[in-house]
C-alpha cells in the first residue's frame, strides 16, 4: 500500500510538472512570455535536462529582450545536445540581428550547416554576412547554396537580388525580386518597382 502510495505521489508530480511546461507552450503562443518563462522554469526544477523546455525558455527570454538569459539557455541546449541545430540557429541569428557580429554569425552558420547541410536559413544569413563583410564572392556563392537545397526560399532570392543591384546586375536582380514576389514577400514588390521598370 505504501509503495503505491509513493507511485501515486511521483506519478502526481509528474504530471503537473509536464503540464507546467504545456502551459508554458500556451503562453508562448499567446504572447505572454513572462508568464511562459515561469512556467518553463517550474518544470525545469523538476526536469533540469529537458531540451525542448530549455530552448523554448530560451525563445521567450529572447522575446523578452533578455538576450543574455536566452542565449544562456540556447548554449545550455548545445552543452547537453551539442547536434542541437535549433539552438546554434538561435545563437547565429543574435549575433546578425543584435549584435551585428558578422564573424561570429558565420562561425555559427557553419556549424549548423556541418549539422545540416540543407539548412537555406543558416546559407542565407551566412550569405548577408559575407555581404557586410565585403566579401561579395562569398555572399553570392553562400545565396546560391541557399536556393540550390529550397528553391522555394525566398529570402535566398531576395538578398541575392539586393546583392546584384550592388554589383550592377540589374536583369539578373530583378529576376531574383520576381522569384521572391512569386513566393510571397512584399518588399521584393517595393524592389521592383525601384529598380525593375
Amino acid at each position: 500500500m505504501k509503495n503505491a502510495f509513493i507511485l501515486f505521489f511521483a506519478l502526481a508530480i509528474i504530471s503537473c510538472s509536464n503540464e507546467n511546461s504545456k502551459n508554458g507552450d500556451k503562453f508562448f503562443s499567446n504572447g505572454e512570455y513572462d508568464k511562459a518563462v515561469e512556467a518553463y522554469t517550474v518544470y525545469l526544477n523538476t526536469e533540469p535536462r529537458d531540451i525542448k523546455t530549455i530552448y523554448n525558455r530560451g525563445r521567450a527570454y529572447e522575446e523578452l529582450g533578455k538576450y543574455e538569459l536566452a542565449l544562456k539557455d540556447f548554449n545550455r541546449v548545445i552543452k547537453e545536445d551539442p547536434l542541437n541545430v535549433n539552438a546554434h540557429l538561435s545563437i547565429m541569428v543574435d549575433y546578425y540581428d543584435r549584435l551585428n557580429d558578422y564573424e561570429n554569425t558565420i562561425f555559427y552558420a557553419e556549424k549548423v550547416l556541418k549539422l545540416d547541410e540543407t539548412n537555406a536559413n543558416a546559407f542565407t544569413l551566412k550569405g548577408k554576412a559575407h555581404q557586410k563583410l565585403g566579401q561579395l564572392p562569398e555572399a553570392l556563392s553562400a545565396y546560391n547554396a541557399a536556393i540550390s537545397v529550397d528553391k522555394e526560399y525566398a529570402e535566398a532570392y531576395l538578398s541575392r537580388g539586393a546583392l546584384r543591384i550592388y554589383t550592377k546586375q540589374t536583369s539578373r536582380a530583378c529576376s531574383d525580386f520576381r522569384m521572391a514576389q512569386t513566393l510571397g514577400v512584399e518588399k521584393a514588390d517595393e524592389l521592383l518597382k525601384k529598380y525593375c521598370r
